[in-house]
């Protein structure tokens, strides 16, 4: 049996150690996948250019493709937000150098407060055993008593192009956790529209299909109601639901985060699953998603910190979570997602770019760009990237 240690990932954190040489030359690399991390991604690589002097270019198509270009061999990196199934190449190094949480986003503009949600009612909305806004399940979570956590958070002075700017960051305990400060209880009664669900949904193959599939059938493993989400985690959203939702005149369809978001905001009474900046850009509101310890936690980098601790590292580099388990101030519908690098098989100049940007993305990128959402990845989990990345040779 592989040997696993504890996972530590934590927030935003406010100094590192990286320190960024001038390059021997300037190179370029090319890269593809999971549109999941594409906003951390787009707002980081101009600043890894103006460092190092290396361009970095990145294409997305969803975390599929960026397997399908990198097991093909055309690109220098991938991203992908899960692990191959099967007919990884003998040279793939996983590097975790990504971890955000993904959000449930919706589209109810007479609502002025966020709503609450259980994995059964969110479960139940995206089978399309609930199909209005209305429905006994969704009121019972929006009229009841609800906990909440509040982490504690400082201020921070960070440099973003050129400029100063001030930005609120999650404190750390001793442990390198987010620290929760104290609780929100209160009673709730919110009245939600008698109003049609439209599901949008990623039609392409998406690690993160993967994962929020992973959520659904995990975080609902012990219901008694097995109708809930029966099947396991699928790359293809349709393929993992217990219904045929092609037949469901309520699923609407579109490939990548970017397009299933711009859905969600065009339409009211829709709802969908992506990273949290699609529904800052599509200015969406999010819901508050409740854990295994009955809290109601929404989607930001200290949950996705607190519930991705919980988990377990295992020996490539890949992340175990833990749906059932009781963790204070977790957010369960965080994730890790992973860079795709080669061993071996590609020319020094190439793979020394690749593994300067991984561990620019690694150790900067979360601080400089808390807004996007992304948890900075420090502990043991950034022990074990680094370690992978100095695989790339």
């Amino acid at each position: 049996m592989k040997s696993r240690k504890r996972l530590t990932v934590v927030a935003i954190a406010t100094s590192f150690l990286f320190v960024s040489a001038s390059p021997a030359f300037a190179g370029s690399i090319n890269g593809s996948g999971a549109t999941f991390a594409a906003p951390l991604v787009d707002a980081c690589k101009g600043d890894f250019t103006k460092d190092t002097g290396h361009t970095v270019n990145y294409s997305g198509g969803g975390s599929g493709k960026g397997r399908s270009d990198f097991t093909g061999n055309l690109v220098d990196f991938a991203n992908s937000d899960a692990p191959y199934s099967s007919g990884a190449p003998a040279n793939l190094i996983y590097a975790p150098v990504y971890a955000a949480p993904i959000a449930i986003m919706y589209n109810l503009p007479t609502i002025k407060e966020p709503i609450y949600l259980s994995p059964a009612s969110v479960a139940k909305i995206f089978s399309g055993y609930i199909t209005n806004w209305d429905a006994p399940e969704i009121a019972a979570d929006n009229e009841r008593v609800v906990t909440t956590p509040i982490f504690e958070t400082k201020k921070i002075t960070t440099t973003n192009k050129g400029k100063k700017v001030t930005k609120t960051v999650p404190v750390l305990d001793s442990k390198g956790k987010p620290k929760i400060k104290s609780y929100s209880t209160k009673t709730i009664n919110i009245d939600l529209p008698k109003q049609q669900i439209t599901v949008w949904y990623r039609t392409d193959s998406s690690g993160t299909s993967e994962n929020f599939t992973r959520f659904l059938k995990g975080a609902n493993a012990t219901n008694p109601d097995t109708r809930i989400w029966p099947k396991a985690q699928n790359t293809t959203f349709a393929n993992g639901t217990p219904n045929n939702i092609s037949t469901f005149f309520n699923f609407q369809g579109a490939s990548g985060s970017a397009a299933i978001s711009a859905g969600v905001a065009g339409k009211v009474g829709s709802i969908t699953y992506s990273e949290l900046s699609y529904a800052t850009d599509n200015k969406l509101p999010v819901a508050f998603i409740q854990n295994a310890n009955g809290e109601f936690v929404g989607p930001d980098a200290a949950g996705t910190s607190t519930f991705l601790g919980g988990g377990t590292i295992n020996d490539n580099g890949t992340v175990s979570v833990d749906f059932v388990k009781k963790i204070p101030g977790a957010y369960p519908i965080g994730t890790t997602s992973y860079a795709l690098a080669y061993s071996s098989g590609k020319s020094a100049e190439k793979q020394q770019v690749v593994a300067s940007f991984l561990t620019y993305m690694l150790e900067k990128c979360a601080s400089k760009y808390p807004e996007k959402g992304f948890a900075q990845i420090t502990g043991p989990l950034a022990t074990k990237a680094k370690e992978q990345i100095a695989k790339i040779k």
